[in-house]
């Protein structure tokens, strides 16, 4: 079962505290205000954080020290990740919090946040390996001696220091994506070839056939991508499409499989059938795709997406942000771009979204799809020789 959170963030989590043995929290920046409903209502729960111990954000107030002495205080177990951006409340093995909003009043009262609560047991289990992970980079716990010296670090710098001139003293993280799945946005259309809201999946499907392919143009320059070396295989593609005005209509995903040469490029029997992959002969194939068997006006937008989500909809936007960036804009992002790459965060809204719309209108039948011309080779028998 999966929920999603856009307000009344304090509840949901009171909620899944409650009857709860352990709590797991990943969270870059803490308040007190937060911290004491967490105390006044976990009862016996033990109680386990990865946070930011960079001095910087202690200075700038949006993460509290005195909140992290608190915790100590009580025997809070506290660890700190530099670069640290996840949120995620773990509740046992039964339920996690997984989005946007820091452990703060901000993040929990006042701020745009979004995320989903999910009690998929494999959800949960991957968020405490995710967690363990983290958690075993740094072998000591924050001590109260530490917080001590951090305060006086604190005390003597003066107000002309520049910002991130303080020491970060949380350990550097060597988790990597290598084995993860990368979540991807790929566009169709052209700025003076947008549809209407009346622009069905299924016309799109029958004209761009990307139930079984990915297309790019092969070239390079100001408006050309080249060869789509950014994909793995089992990578989860999204599919948008331009509509007129400036939105983006998300009706379809699949799993990807990485570009090789040789192999991912458009046959004779292809450009025969369709003449224009003739200029855009360069393929990332995908299998197991899944398309809204609706209008555009059914699907979820890049507009929503955006006002929800704001900086964190893409890691681009995010570093953006964790370097101090303001007044950071997601539709930038996308200017001159074939597809572009989420943020975990990001990825869960999508899912999310694409699921409910999916469950409402319904998925384009399996019979529709066989229907279409299927490539030479087609996806089954590229599948095969892999």
């Amino acid at each position: 079962m999966v929920e999603i959170i856009h307000n009344n963030w304090l509840d949901f989590f009171l909620r899944e505290l409650k009857d709860t043995k352990q709590v797991l929290i990943i969270s870059p920046f803490i308040t007190r205000n937060i911290v004491d409903h967490l105390l006044d209502n976990r009862v016996d729960a033990e109680v386990k954080l990865i946070t930011r111990f960079n001095l910087n954000d202690f200075r700038a107030r949006v993460s509290s020290l005195s909140a992290l002495k608190k915790l100590v205080d009580v025997k809070v177990e506290i660890k700190g990740i530099q670069g640290l951006h996840s949120k995620v409340y773990i509740f046992d093995s039964k339920s996690v919090i997984i989005g946007s909003a820091n452990f703060t009043s901000g993040g929990f009262f006042s701020n745009y946040e979004f995320g989903v609560l999910s009690k998929e047991a494999d959800t949960v289990k991957k968020s405490i390996e995710y967690f363990n992970s983290l958690w075993k980079l740094d072998t000591e716990s924050l001590t109260t001696e530490k917080i001590n010296s951090w305060k006086e670090e604190l005390e003597s710098a003066t107000p002309h220091m520049q910002p991130e001139s303080l020491s970060d003293y949380g350990k550097k993280a060597t988790v990597t994506e290598s084995d993860d799945k990368q979540y991807i946005i790929k566009f169709f259309g052209k700025t003076e070839h947008r549809e209407g809201l009346s622009f069905t999946s299924r016309e799109e499907i029958e004209g761009s056939h990307c139930h079984w392919a990915l297309t790019f143009s092969g070239r390079r320059g100001p408006n050309r991508n080249g060869r789509p070396r950014k994909y793995r295989d089992g990578d989860i593609v999204y599919m948008a499409r331009m509509l007129e005005g400036r939105d983006y209509a998300i009706f379809g995903k699949g799993i990807a499989l990485r570009h090789v040469d040789e192999r991912d490029v458009a046959s004779e029997e292809d450009i025969e059938e369709i003449d224009w992959k003739e200029e855009w002969p360069v393929y990332i194939r995908v299998y197991n795709t899944e398309f809204i068997d609706g209008t555009m006006a059914d699907c979820p937008k890049f507009s929503e997406f955006f006002n929800e989500l704001k900086y964190d909809c893409f890691p681009t936007t995010q570093a953006y942000h964790a370097r101090g960036i303001e007044n950071i804009n997601p539709w930038d992002s996308l200017r001159q771009q074939a597809d572009i790459k989420l943020s975990e965060i990001g990825a869960e809204w999508v899912e999310a979204k694409f699921q409910e719309a999916k469950q409402r209108c319904g998925a384009v039948p399996e019979e529709f799809l066989l229907n279409l011309y299927p490539g030479t080779p087609t996806i089954d028998e590229v599948m095969k020789r892999v």
